[in-house]
């Protein structure tokens, strides 16, 4: 089996005990693809007729029809040149499983658009041209220096850009004004996880029947309190040089502060445990059941939908110093595939993905979907400065994003492993907030089997 068939089959082995055998795909690339030239505007101006782009994503609701708006209004400026045939993939998840069968079967769409989770796998799987060769050799489209830091900072691997990222979310504190004035809150206090934790239990005491806080229990939120005190989830360096991640760091002095002061709020009967589910925290919220949230920026349509007035939204706080903490993207990259696809192709994808992150479609695919546009440039726009007075959550979220610090903590944890990583790290971490479990037991357990899940990776890829 080839390294590329390896590392399929590590990722579903690990993160869905599913473990698909592939056997298409050649050898003699680095694991990004970069062994191959990447090809420039000249291959397209060859191209003996129209060249059709293929994209798969898993994007729905009102940002899925507004990624087909795009396309709709590409494939008009480039009628009888480039046509991109969109296809939705279902979640994240079935996207991703699709992907890994197209690499056996060689039937690859020429974009991807897969969520932040899989940039390792994506990364390892050697399908890819990378983002940063295709600029270099298509000067005019993408200036890749317009991409908000903290995004490019998220999808680079060894200072090199892998792919370009589309929508982009971010955590933020949300909470219910009147519930905190009736507490007696100082929201100046709510930039550090210590604030927030004194106004969760101020809420509790003051106001009977309601928690002080919720949040969803996914994996993501413990990375966040990760990235928030200032520390890399994996090591060596968040797995972003050569010999990427090794292992999982879960017990250091600062992670350990960040999650116990949460932890404790729990156990103290403080915070709302809804689960893992993002929406069953937000329903809370929205009924008022608890005082504050930690949810994704993508909870403010959600808010809206629901009807809930008299919320704010604030940056996710911080545990560590600023010039070091920050908050952890999320969202999803468009990724270039090279493998079987020509080199027309390939640089008519680019066009699109060019197209896709300039300032413009940034900016109105934002105001569309609710995710934060990726492009520099729209800052600029006196028509999204105008919005952002508008809709102050949506102000939040553009500020925090362009604060937040390009480094190794915030870039994220980059392996293959991470889905067997986030299903490892829940279960404990959940005993542990509702008292089952002490808290260092549990963190100790975490890290031990999250490391196994890296390890068990690496030795499947060949790493």
């Amino acid at each position: 089996m080839s390294g590329r068939n390896r590392v399929l089959g590590a990722l579903f082995a690990i993160a869905t005990a599913t473990a698909l055998t592939a056997c298409g795909g050649g050898s003699g690339t680095s694991p990004s693809g970069a062994s191959a030239a990447a090809p420039g505007r000249s291959a397209l101006a060859k191209a003996s007729g129209p060249v059709t782009v293929t994209l798969w994503h898993g994007l729905g609701g009102p940002a899925g029809e507004a990624l087909q708006q795009e396309i709709d209004a590409f494939n008009k400026a480039n009628q009888g040149r480039i046509t991109v045939k969109a296809s939705f993939q279902g979640s994240y998840a079935d996207a991703i499983a699709k992907y890994s069968s197209a690499v056996r079967d060689k039937s690859t769409p020429t974009v991807m658009v897969s969520n932040d989770i899989t940039t390792g796998y994506l990364r390892d799987a050697g399908q890819t041209v990378p983002a940063q060769a295709m600029a270099a050799a298509n000067p005019g489209d993408l200036d890749l220096g317009r991409l908000r830091p903290a995004a490019r900072n998220y999808y680079t691997a060894e200072g090199e850009l892998l792919a370009v990222p589309l929508n982009t979310s971010m955590p933020l504190l949300y909470v219910n004004d009147a519930l905190l004035a009736r507490a007696g809150v100082d929201r100046s206090t709510l930039s550090t996880l210590d604030g927030v934790a004194a106004a969760a239990r101020k809420v509790r005491t003051a106001v009977p029947g309601t928690k002080g806080i919720v949040q969803p229990f996914d994996g993501w939120w413990f990375e966040q309190l990760t990235a928030a005190s200032g520390t890399p989830y994996c090591t060596p360096d968040n797995g972003r040089k050569a010999d990427g991640a090794t292992a999982l760091s879960l017990t250091g002095d600062a992670q350990r502060k960040a999650i116990g002061t949460m932890a404790e709020l729990y156990t103290e009967g403080v915070g709302l445990d809804t689960g893992t589910d993002g929406n069953a925290a937000l329903s809370a919220f929205a009924a008022g059941k608890a005082a504050m949230m930690f949810n994704s920026s993508g909870a403010i349509g959600g808010l809206k939908e629901s009807g809930m007035k008299g919320y704010s939204a604030l940056p996710y706080p911080l545990s560590g110093p600023a010039s070091d903490a920050g908050a952890l993207i999320g969202g999803a990259a468009m990724w270039l595939d090279r493998v079987g696809h020509s080199d027309a192709e390939q640089v008519a994808a680019w066009k699109f993905i060019s197209h896709m992150a300039s300032a413009p479609v940034q900016e109105r695919f934002a105001m569309a979907s609710g995710y934060a546009p990726i492009n520099t440039d729209v800052g600029a726009s006196a028509t999204w400065r105008d919005f952002l007075g508008k809709n102050k959550p949506y102000a939040v979220l553009d500020k925090q994003f362009a604060d937040t610090p390009a480094n190794t903590a915030t870039s994220g944890c980059l392996s293959g492993a991470m889905s067997g990583v986030r299903d490892a790290i829940v279960p404990e971490m959940q005993r542990a907030f509702s008292g089952a479990e002490p808290l260092d037991k549990a963190l100790t357990r975490a890290e031990k089997a999250a490391t196994t899940k890296i390890d068990d990776y690496r030795k499947q890829a060949g790493q």
